[in-house]
């Protein structure tokens, strides 16, 4: 626990995880528990996920938080990179014991994948060499598990926000550059070193880019939603319910900078509650709920 925890306002990052998971249960408590039906949106349905779908930003801005702070990046993405596999093989077993196709099966893309492929993108940026070349792969890869096939295989690659999630990540990174660009020319006008604020503790003014990226991120995505609303990229059910997302900016100005609680047993607890929750809820939903009208 950070000493000076009591004594900063705000969110630490290990409560923001938490609030992320509690939504992130509810969202998935309405996916596999509350039909939609193919008429109006049931109004529980509706709430629980419009309240689920603000976890993800908030997980996304904590990935990048991890980015940035990790004392070992390539072993931060081989734990994000380790929990997506296990859980797309958990969704792949899960739908071939069940006989769901995988088009139709929602345990299958995760948000772990986006969050792997976001800080991928994030760390082959910020090398600022020929390296950064491959950050085009994160990117095809988001956008191709938007494309559709047309057949019981769905979409091409398998992740749960897709184009969202990975222009989500990039504008992260842009308002960090942004940020760090205005702390160094204030520096330089008060005739500082040039490093001076960024040596200091920045993250007042990186929440406050990262939540205006997140608000413009989803005004981008909703105008094009009102110009082409069919356009293959635009995550399911963004309108209306999706939107919703947006209001994680405020948890975001909440953070207050620090860790807060942590050691092993809490950081992993954190990765392993996404698989064990899903996991339970998928068995359960089996025999009462979303998935067993679909088994049916």
């Amino acid at each position: 626990m950070d000493n000076q925890q009591s004594k900063t306002f705000g969110i630490s990052g290990f409560w923001l995880k938490v609030i992320a998971a509690i939504l992130m249960t509810l969202d998935h408590v309405a996916l596999l528990f509350i039909s939609r039906g193919n008429g109006d949106i049931p109004t529980n349905y509706y709430i629980l996920r419009a309240v689920g779908k603000m976890a993800f930003p908030i997980f996304a801005f904590m990935a990048v938080e991890g980015a940035y702070h990790s004392k070992n990046v390539p072993l931060y993405l081989l734990r994000l990179g380790f929990f997506a596999l296990l859980l797309d093989a958990f969704g792949f077993s899960f739908g071939a014991i069940n006989g769901l196709p995988v088009a139709d099966n929602p345990m299958v893309g995760n948000a772990f994948m986006d969050m792997f492929m976001g800080v991928l993108l994030i760390t082959l940026l910020r090398r600022k060499d020929t390296y950064s070349l491959f950050a085009i792969i994160p990117l095809a890869y988001e956008i191709l598990s938007d494309l559709d096939t047309g057949t019981a295989w769905g979409t091409i690659f398998k992740s749960d926000w897709g184009t969202f999630a990975i222009v989500l990540f990039a504008m992260f990174f842009l308002a960090r550059k942004i940020t760090d660009s205005y702390l160094k020319n204030k520096a330089l006008k008060e005739g500082l070193q040039e490093d001076t604020y960024l040596g200091e503790e920045p993250t007042r003014y990186y929440k406050i880019t990262e939540a205006i990226a997140l608000v413009i991120t989803e005004l981008v995505f909703y105008f094009i939603y009102r110009v082409n609303y069919t356009a293959f990229f635009i995550p399911n059910e963004f309108v209306p319910i999706g939107t919703f997302s947006t209001l994680a900016f405020i948890f975001i100005l909440l953070y207050n900078g620090k860790r807060g609680f942590h050691n092993k047993i809490i950081q992993y607890s954190f990765y392993a509650y996404y698989p064990l929750h899903l996991a339970i809820l998928g068995i359960i939903s089996m025999f009462c709920g979303v998935l067993a009208n679909i088994h049916a």
